[in-house]
C-alpha cells in the first residue's frame, strides 16, 4: 500500500482502519477505536508528536506535585506513557518513558542528597524506567499491529470488492453465452429444416448442410475473434471463398471498413455461401470466363436523412441466367432473414447477363463501429 504522503492515509487505508476498528469494537470501546482510527488516518509531524509527549508528560508532573504522595511519585506517569505510545506512536512513547523518569525523580530529589536522590529512589526510578519503556515499546507495537491489521483489512476488502465483481461478470458471461447458444441453435435449425425441405434426397441434404453449417462454423470464428461484439465485412465476404480458393482470383470485393453485429453477420455470411455456391453450380464461376464483383457503399439519406448502406453482388461474363423454377434455400433466407435484420430492402434479379443481389438499407440499423 503506498501512501500519498508520508505521514497521511490515502482513502483505501482509512477505509482499512474503519473495518478494523468495527471488527475490534465488541473487545474494546468505541472511544478507543476512535482515537486509534483518528491518529492513524491524521499521523502528526514528528516535531508536533514529541512536543504534544513533552506536553502531556508535564501536565502530569505538575499534577503529581500538587494532588498525589512522593512516596511513589512514578505510577501517575504510566498510563500517560502508555497512551502515548499507542496513539502518538513507538519514538515517542519511549521518549515520554525517559522524560516521565527524569520529572518524578526530580520532583522526589533534594539537595541534600549527594546525587539528588538516594540509592533506593535511584534503583526505583531506574526500575520504573524499565518498566515504562517496555510498555512504550509494547503500545508501539500494538500500535503498528493496528496499523497491520488496516492494511489486512483493506485487502481484504479489495479482494472482496473485486471478486463480487468478477462474479457478476461470471453471471453476464453466462447469461449472454446462454443467449447465444440459443440464437444460433435457431440459426442452425432453421438451416437443417429448410435444407431438409428443399433437398431431394438424402444425400443432397446432407452435402448442403455440412456445406452451410461450416459457413456457419467461419463466421462463429470471425465473430469469436472480436468477443461476439461485431465482425468486418471484408472478413466476412473473405470466409464465402476460404471452402472455395480455386476460384479465389475470380472473386473481387470492393468497398469501406464496416462492421455489423452477430446476427447480422452470420445472415451475411451464409447468404454469401448461397450466392458462392450457386455461382459456382450454375452462374459466372462455373465457366472458365465468369467473374464476380462485390461491392458495398455508404451513401447520404435523402434530405439529410440517415446514411443508407448499399451492397451489390454482380455476375458477370457467365452462362446465361434464367430464373429458378421455384425458390430455393438461398432466395428465401435473403427474403426473411436479411430483410429483417437489416430492416431494408434486399433483391435478387435475375438478368440474362448475369445474377445481381442488392441491398438496400439504414445504416445505423446493422453497422456497429
Amino acid at each position: 500500500m503506498v501512501r500519498a504522503k508520508r505521514g497521511q492515509w490515502n482513502s483505501g487505508e482509512m477505509a482499512g482502519v474503519m473495518i478494523v476498528a468495527r471488527m475490534i469494537r465488541a473487545r474494546s470501546s468505541p472511544a478507543f477505536d476512535r482515537l486509534m482510527t483518528w491518529s492513524l488516518a491524521h499521523a502528526l509531524p514528528t516535531a508536533t508528536r514529541y512536543l504534544l509527549a513533552t506536553l502531556i508528560i508535564a501536565a502530569t508532573a505538575i499534577l503529581r506535585a500538587l494532588l498525589v504522595t512522593s512516596l511513589l511519585p512514578w505510577l501517575l506517569f504510566l498510563p500517560p506513557v502508555l497512551g502515548i505510545g499507542l496513539v502518538l506512536g513507538r519514538g515517542a512513547g519511549l521518549y515520554a518513558a525517559v522524560l516521565s523518569a527524569a520529572c518524578a525523580g526530580w520532583s522526589i530529589g533534594s539537595p541534600h542528597e549527594r546525587l539528588w536522590l538516594s540509592g533506593p529512589q535511584w534503583v526505583a526510578n531506574a526500575i520504573y524506567l524499565v518498566v515504562a519503556t517496555g510498555m512504550a515499546a509494547i503500545a508501539g507495537e500494538l500500535r503498528d499491529a493496528f496499523s497491520r491489521a488496516a492494511r489486512g483489512g483493506v485487502e481484504l476488502a479489495t479482494a472482496n470488492a473485486l471478486l463480487m465483481k468478477r462474479e457478476e461478470q461470471l453471471q453476464l458471461l453466462n447469461q449472454e453465452l446462454g443467449h447465444r447458444l440459443k440464437n444460433q441453435l435457431a440459426i442452425v435449425q432453421a438451416v437443417a429444416s429448410q435444407t431438409m425441405r428443399q433437398a431431394g434426397d438424402l444425400r443432397s441434404a446432407n452435402e448442403a448442410l455440412s456445406s452451410r453449417l461450416a459457413a456457419l462454423g467461419r463466421a462463429t470464428d470471425v465473430l469469436t475473434r472480436s468477443d461476439w461484439t461485431a465482425a468486418d465485412l471484408h472478413t466476412l465476404a473473405q470466409t464465402a471463398l476460404m471452402a472455395h480458393q480455386s476460384v479465389a482470383g475470380r472473386f473481387h470485393i470492393q468497398g469501406p471498413a464496416l462492421r455489423f453485429g452477430s446476427q447480422v453477420s452470420l445472415a451475411l455470411t451464409l447468404a454469401f455461401h448461397e450466392l458462392m455456391t450457386n455461382a459456382i453450380k450454375y452462374g459466372a464461376l462455373s465457366n472458365d470466363e465468369g467473374h464476380v464483383d462485390l461491392g458495398w457503399s455508404v451513401q447520404p439519406g435523402p434530405n439529410g436523412g440517415e446514411p443508407r448502406f448499399n451492397l451489390v453482388w454482380r455476375e458477370v461474363d457467365g452462362p446465361q441466367v434464367r430464373p429458378p423454377v421455384r425458390r430455393g434455400f438461398g432466395s428465401m433466407m435473403i427474403e426473411r432473414s436479411l430483410r429483417a435484420y437489416f430492416r431494408g430492402d434486399t433483391a435478387i434479379d435475375y438478368d440474362p447477363a448475369g445474377l445481381v443481389f442488392r441491398i438496400d438499407a439504414p445504416l445505423g440499423d446493422a453497422q456497429e463501429g
